[in-house]
């Protein structure tokens, strides 16, 4: 018994509880206050059971011990650790954002911040039980804050319609774990996940709705299109759900099962397919986006994929890369939908149609967007490429040369629909409307949330090994798997075996900068007072550039059968308006009996006597 292991977990309910307690007389700024507070305690005490789990003593808690039936027991180890770093510390760079971002918010501010908190409470709740039941209660209260936080401008008919697609499309899913929870207890009885009777009552149907449940909550295709419409929501939401909290759920699931039962080949196979589609698929309908929200929500779809793909592969260096990728996603992802947040507050609006040149009015964010652009696409020296790296090599070690091929496609895509965001947003001219209104540079406060998130992205770059020996290895460890660290500053491999990575890395920088200085030395020098010849044709006007609606119109030109093929929308829709109509009959047929009231009784009755005939 370590009490030490409850002590995140109840910093945040007191927080909750006096954000619901005090919210009348604090005013919005001093809410953000006391939920940022709340959450950096949190954060410490997560970082209070550090030293713990790197003795290999993971630390437990059973509460409410008195029930023997009711077991609610905290079992923090190395995969716990990891995701409940992410949860806090991640968490707390965006409460601190939302300081100013929610201070001229008219109504609902206590609402916003205790849902936030019980949501990086809900997660914190998810990864430390044992219980899997008590899993399942924090699975289903992390649907239900996603729920109430999509649609927390509940006036805005988008806002409701995103928050109803979030609730049907992950909700009826997870029932798949509740079922498989059941049929494990029925078969081991017991609902502990560290019992050693669990692993023998696995099979390959319970690992299927498990996998069903985790692909709804980590949007694999073909349950991903909920997220895009989430966007309707508070950035400050957005970012929390895509970096830190929500869409990490389903990858601690997959990322628990090594901890619980030795995997089948089959099992990996499926998922290291499901994570390459899911890449893929997310990539390219990223590429048609011009809402700059929308177009982050598909690039969490994909960069999904890669951290799925890398606990598909199994080997330890592929559970390795998976989660260093896993926390570097939640890094860079936390930053720019929070600079994506800024550019609305500031411009009012997230449309890139509209937007343009507004690295000249908002430096710091502009600078702050590049690191953790570099960072998703890949750049070295950022904690992207490093992950990328550490994906690409396991691929390669197992052999998986079309993971390698498909990510380094994916990868190139990614690249496309990033620089054609910044350039959309940031730069080039500022469009005339925009001229007219008052931009400034986003608070100080939100800039430390984003900056901070974005430091920590060059950190883990620069230094990726602190990373991986204090919090990645401590996570494969608990997954039954050892494996040693190898990598130093930069990436580089110290082993022989890595010399071929390492020595194919170097050749590329090597080839791209000479290809860069025979570039520069062969281009003609520019001239000036040159009369050209058009042949008739008008000059391009100033403005008359390559914009973000043109790149999205011949994307999806170009690819229009492939969106059409992969597009499941068509199944929520059947599924939305079938749920409708059995409301509907519902009330029709309960205002019949409500009018009869013999008729019904005599029904009931009939229908109490033939369950009990069945049963």
């Amino acid at each position: 018994m370590n009490p030490i292991a409850a002590i995140p977990l109840l910093i945040l309910c007191a927080g909750i509880l006096l954000q619901l307690i005090a919210g009348r007389w604090l005013k919005p700024v001093q809410k953000g206050g006391l939920a940022f507070s709340t959450g950096l305690l949190a954060f410490a005490g997560t970082l209070a059971l550090l030293p713990a789990v790197l003795r290999g003593e993971p630390p437990e808690v059973t509460l409410f011990s008195w029930d023997p039936l009711a077991v609610f027991q905290l079992h923090i180890d190395g995969l716990s650790l990891l995701f409940a770093l992410m949860a806090t510390g991640i968490g707390s760079a965006i409460l601190l954002y939302c300081i100013r971002y929610m201070a001229h918010e008219p109504q609902g501010v206590t609402r916003f911040y205790a849902l936030m908190l019980t949501f990086i409470a809900g997660l914190l709740g998810l990864v430390g039980s044992a219980n899997l039941l008590t899993a399942y209660l924090c699975w289903e209260v992390i649907g239900l804050c996603s729920y109430f936080l999509v649609g927390f401008w509940y006036r805005d008919s988008a806002a409701v319609n995103g928050a109803r697609k979030v609730l049907l499309m992950t909700h009826l899913p997870g029932y798949a774990l509740l079922i498989a929870i059941l049929l494990l207890y029925s078969t081991s009885g017991t609902l502990l996940w560290t019992d050693p009777a669990l692993a023998g009552s696995f099979t390959t149907t319970i690992f299927l709705f498990m996998l069903v449940a985790a692909m709804a909550k980590s949007v694999m295709f073909p349950l991903h299109t909920w997220i895009p419409e989430a966007m309707n929501a508070p950035t400050p939401v957005s970012a929390l759900l895509h970096s830190a909290c929500y869409v990490k759920a389903g990858v601690y699931l997959i990322a628990r099962l090594y901890s619980i039962t030795p995997w089948q080949p089959g099992w990996n196979t499926l998922v290291l397919a499901l994570g390459c589609v899911t890449m893929l698929v997310g990539a390219l309908f990223a590429l048609t986006q011009t809402d700059l929200k929308r177009l982050l929500a598909y690039s969490t779809i994909s960069q999904l994929g890669y951290i799925i793909t890398g606990l598909g592969l199994g080997s330890p260096l592929g559970l390795a890369a998976g989660l260093f990728y896993c926390f570097s996603h939640g890094l860079f992802k936390g930053t720019l939908f929070l600079c994506a947040g800024a550019v609305q507050h500031a411009a009012g609006t997230r449309d890139m149609r509209q937007l343009g040149g507004l690295a000249r009015r908002m430096p710091h964010t502009a600078r702050i967007w590049l690191i953790a652009s570099a960072a998703i696409i890949g750049v070295p020296l950022s904690n992207g490429f490093v992950a990328k790296w550490l994906l690409y090599d396991a691929a390669l070690e197992s052999g998986a040369w079309a993971v390698v091929i498909i990510a380094w496609l994916v990868s190139t895509l990614t690249a496309f629909y990033i620089l054609k965001a910044t350039t959309a947003v940031f730069y080039g001219n500022l469009p005339a409307a925009l001229r007219q209104q008052d931009v400034q540079e986003a608070a100080p406060s939100m800039r430390a949330g984003m900056g901070f998130l974005a430091f920590l992205c060059v950190v883990f770059g620069l230094a990726p090994q602190i990373l991986l020996r204090w919090v990645v290895a401590p996570a494969t460890a608990a997954q039954n798997v050892v494996w040693p660290v190898n990598l130093t500053f930069l990436g580089v491999h110290t082993t022989s075996a890595g010399a071929p990575v390492t020595l194919g890395a170097g050749l590329t920088v090597l080839a791209l900068l000479i290809a860069a200085l025979i570039y520069r030395a062969a281009r003609p020098s520019r001239r000036t007072g040159v009369s050209v010849f058009s042949g008739g044709d008008p000059f391009p006007i100033p403005d008359d550039a390559l914009g973000a609606e043109d790149i999205s119109e011949i994307v999806s030109g170009s690819l229009q059968p492939v969106y059409r093929a992969t597009d499941p929308d068509p199944l929520y829709r059947t599924a939305w308006k079938t749920l409708k109509a059995l409301a509907v009959a519902w009330t029709h047929g309960y205002a019949v009996l409500e009018r009869r009231p013999l008729l019904s009784t005599l029904a009931f009755a009939a229908l109490a006597l033939l369950l009990v005939w069945v049963l």
